[in-house]
């Protein structure tokens, strides 16, 4: 990949990839330092990038790593909600604790999936994203993507039968 066509793929990519990391990370400079070290790692390997399938799901992935080890550096397990999101809603300590914990054991669950599983899944679930738009971010079909997500689905559904019951 050349200068300019990785000027316009970064341009282009930079605010989703933004979005995800505030969303793991909740902290809009936290978030924007994600996102140019992950710039930095693209522009290192910028001659490979025409290589990958779809190197905007690549530079997602690199996002979700890169925010995983921001969260653990910080023993954050999730960002908290800030006050502004919580007005005229009066939670509890003990609600916010099981909601920390809760979403701690998804994010353990989800990394034991493949990472291209777990790229698809926080794409449609996190993100919101339709799988229309999931297919042309990662560069696949519809079909290959809703098959992706029943699969992942059901991977998740016996991960968390399995540490219920131990």
């Amino acid at each position: 990949m050349h200068r300019s066509e990785f000027e316009k793929f970064a341009s282009a990519v930079r605010p989703r990839l933004a979005s995800r990391a505030f969303a793991m990370v909740g902290d809009k400079a936290e978030a924007e330092d994600i996102v140019q070290d992950c710039m930095l790692k693209l522009w290192t390997i910028r001659q490979n990038l025409d290589d990958y399938t779809s190197p905007e799901a690549l530079a997602m992935t690199i996002v979700y790593h890169l925010s995983l080890n921001i969260l653990r550096d910080s023993n954050r397990s999730v960002a908290l909600p800030d006050d502004d999101s919580l007005s005229g809603v009066d939670y509890s300590p003990e609600e916010l604790i099981a909601e920390r914990e809760s979403e701690a054991e998804a994010d353990r669950i989800l990394s034991k999936l493949p990472d291209t599983w777990q790229t698809i899944i926080r794409m449609r679930h996190v993100e919101g994203m339709s799988n229309s738009e999931i297919a042309r971010t990662i560069g696949s079909t519809d079909g290959a993507i809703r098959t992706a997500l029943s699969r992942a689905r059901c991977r998740i559904a016996e991960l968390f039968t399995q540490q219920n019951n131990t």
